[in-house]
């Protein structure tokens, strides 16, 4: 292993991460996660991946918040690891129900989201609770069902620890507090000196769902990519409807791919409803806020611009998901190399300042000829659908009439301006439903079109 490269570097955080796993009174000890060492005595079959870990086996307790009941289950594969030291140490599992010694596969495959979230005073009360928000989904669609695949809680609650005979959520104050040592608030100014002990105030949380989806990069073709696409923003709008959840956060890694058989044509299944919160029924908008995923994020979004955010700022993500994807490669058969991207100028959508990538994208927005050159241009050449879906999208956001571009009007000396509330990016506010339901239309559009080349 050699540090000095960064496959090494990889296997060394992945060692630390993984000795976290340990005996009692060790390092990140979890009581409520337990490694199957007889993998014979559970029939939870086998694992499709190279990666020699993910023939490991757990046993997980996971308490439901709301029932105040604990349920066993146990883990057919690892869908995502914690092998980094930073961020939520999100691990995702697909698991079957634990019946005594072994898996019960009647009840049907869950996924598990094993992840440490940002946490307030009472952990209960984080303004952002993607469980809160599955379980109204989950009680908004009980007796109305939609004829599209969504996120379906079956339990979901922090994970809670027995101490000195009493039981205690998980937190990394519990940690502290059992180390004998106070955790700190660390400090607003970024530049300050910090203590080891200074660390945000974080919650264990588990949650289980269905369908289990895989990634969209699983997708066979183009054809299939549009139907997926479609299908995961009719969730969107479902829920957002329906239930008043803004999700927030449309990227390539929160839209699986749902097949019933190997012939059918796929579903595509919104989750992550981390960054997700409840909006006003009328005017469907949430306070400015930046989050998201680079390179996926909304112009408004990067800037933080003093805006709502609302469905268009998701919708804008998901035209930058299909440009993304039909550049770098729909799936490995297509994929682009990293060296071929960087000739190309969606590269700008992940590097530099969050005003040098706003400003490239307002650049490359702003126009559907700029569009066309600089990006349309860069798709995959085997790509026949996708080139028309993304034009039409883009039209539909930002070929309207009312609000036209990513830029205002030329000054007097050439120049682009953004300042003021004639910005179209402010300006489109006025007019989200008419603008929501021509990408809708479009949407619906080429899913036909997909379906009939996928019956072909």
């Amino acid at each position: 292993m050699r540090i000095s490269e960064l496959a090494g570097r990889k296997m060394l955080i992945s060692w630390l991460v993984r000795w976290s796993m340990c005996p009692e009174d060790r390092l990140g000890y979890d009581p409520t996660m337990r490694r199957v060492f007889a993998q014979s005595d559970l029939d939870v079959g086998g694992s499709n991946n190279d990666d020699p870990m993910d023939d490991v086996r757990y046993t997980l307790d996971c308490y439901d918040d709301e029932s105040k009941k604990t349920v066993k289950y146990v883990t057919k594969r690892t869908i995502m690891p914690a092998d980094t030291l930073l961020g939520r140490h999100t691990r995702c599992f697909v698991a079957t129900r634990y019946a005594g010694s072994g898996s019960d596969s009647s009840a049907g495959e869950v996924a598990i989201k094993d992840l440490w979230l940002p946490a307030t005073h009472p952990s209960f009360g984080y303004q952002r609770n993607e469980i809160k928000l599955l379980r109204k989904i989950r009680d908004t669609f009980k007796n109305d069902a939609p004829d599209h695949v969504y996120p379906k809680l079956i339990v979901g609650g922090h994970v809670r620890l027995d101490q000195k005979n009493r039981s205690v959520i998980d937190t990394t104050d519990a940690i502290f507090k059992a180390a004998g040592v106070k955790r700190i608030d660390p400090p607003s100014d970024s530049d300050a000196d910090s203590a080891w002990n200074q660390q945000l105030l974080r919650a264990h949380r588990r949650t289980l769902m269905s369908p289990v989806g895989h990634s969209i990069k699983t997708v066979q073709n183009e054809a299939e990519l549009i139907i997926v696409l479609a299908e995961a923003m009719r969730c969107y709008s479902s829920i957002l409807s329906q239930c008043g959840i803004l999700h927030r956060d449309i990227s390539t890694n929160n839209i699986l791919v749902v097949r019933d058989g190997k012939d059918t044509i796929p579903r595509g299944l919104l989750i992550d409803f981390d960054l997700a919160v409840e909006v006003n029924k009328h005017k469907r908008s949430a306070c400015p806020e930046s989050l998201g995923t680079m390179p996926y994020m909304s112009i408004a979004n990067i800037l933080n611009l003093d805006t709502p955010r609302m469905a268009l700022d998701d919708w804008e993500s998901l035209l930058y998901v299909v440009c993304w994807l039909a550049t770098v490669g729909i799936s490995s058969d297509h994929r682009v190399a990293d060296a071929e991207l960087e000739n190309k100028q969606i590269k700008h959508w992940r590097i530099g300042t969050t005003k040098m990538i706003a400003d490239a994208k307002r650049n490359h927005m702003d126009s559907a000829k700029s569009f066309r050159f600089i990006i349309v241009k860069k798709f995959c050449e085997q790509y026949e659908l996708l080139p028309r879906f993304a034009i039409a999208l883009h039209n539909a956001l930002f070929g309207n009439e009312k609000c036209p571009g990513a830029y205002l009007d030329d000054d007097d000396d050439g120049n682009k301006s953004t300042d003021g509330p004639n910005d179209p990016l402010i300006k489109r506010c006025a007019y989200v439903d008419e603008i929501v339901a021509n990408l809708e239309g479009v949407l619906e559009k080429f899913k036909r079109k997909a379906q009939a080349v996928f019956k072909l």
